[in-house]
């Protein structure tokens, strides 16, 4: 009996002496496992956020791919897509059917293409025709000054080749005065000469001489007055010329004349 409480004393004391023991080797064991499964979550975690970070890489790369195939390929935004032919800043805008090519606002068929600021320029006046060098023996003719007031017409009864000009205007001082009041300064000096230059001063057939005057111009005078006389150098003296014709309505004077030199349309006194 004392053997056996003295046997279970003893192994009362090996317990109490082994099981802190095996406690403390429980507690390590399960601090390393623990350890160990928390290295393991950090490694899973890392791994995971490893693949996710590459399938944001990837996914990233795919969507620069993208962007790049994409955007920037035939059928982007930025690439043969916008700036390509078929939208809107390649072929679209700045191409063959966009705003600023072919057929766009600034290209041959809008407002400031050349066809545009071509059909918008005004036209040209047309020259007026060159005046005849010389009469042809045969031919009516006429010859008129630069205004277009003073007309020499010439007949087919003309047998001579000849020009005629007319110079003006001529300083009143120069020569006698007027027989009446002058209309409107048409005082002139009536020229012709051969095809050549040598100067004519009687024809060899009558022309007519004719000069036309406004309403304007002669504002207050009696028309059916006017008058167109030569000046006769020999006397130095004007000299009415004798077949003439007054035409007021149509503000006209005319006269059959041979002979060339200084004439004034005038009221007769």
């Amino acid at each position: 009996m004392p053997s056996l409480r003295t046997f279970l004393i003893v192994l009362t004391m090996m317990s109490m002496t082994v099981a802190p023991l095996l406690v403390s080797g429980f507690g390590m064991g399960s601090s390393s496992s623990s350890k160990a499964y928390a290295a393991t979550s950090a490694s899973a975690l890392a791994a995971s956020n490893n693949n996710n970070a590459n399938a944001n890489t990837n996914s990233n790369n795919n969507n620069a791919n993208s962007n790049s195939d994409g955007d920037n390929s035939d059928s982007g935004d930025n690439s043969d897509g916008d700036n390509s032919d078929g939208n809107d800043n390649s072929g679209g805008d700045n191409s063959d059917s966009g705003d600023n090519s072919d057929s766009g606002d600034n290209s041959d068929g809008n407002d400031n293409s050349p066809s545009a600021s071509s059909s918008s320029a005004p036209a040209a006046a047309p020259a007026p025709p060159a005046a005849p060098a010389c009469s042809t023996p045969g031919q009516e003719m006429t010859f008129q000054s630069a205004d277009g007031r003073i007309m020499v017409r010439v007949f087919g009864s003309m047998t001579q080749s000849l020009k005629f000009s007319i110079r003006q205007p001529i300083d009143p001082a120069s020569v006698p005065p007027a027989p009446g009041p002058m209309v409107d300064a048409l005082l002139f000096q009536l020229i012709a000469e051969t095809c050549d230059g040598s100067p004519v001063a009687v024809l060899p057939a009558e022309v007519n001489l004719g000069v036309k005057y406004s309403d304007v111009d002669v504002a207050g005078m009696n028309e059916a007055n006017f008058a167109l006389s030569r000046l006769d150098t020999t006397a130095n003296q004007w000299r009415l010329v004798l077949k003439q014709v007054t035409d007021p309505p149509a503000n006209f004077t005319s006269a059959t004349i041979s002979e060339m030199g200084f004439y004034v349309l005038h009221q007769k006194p």
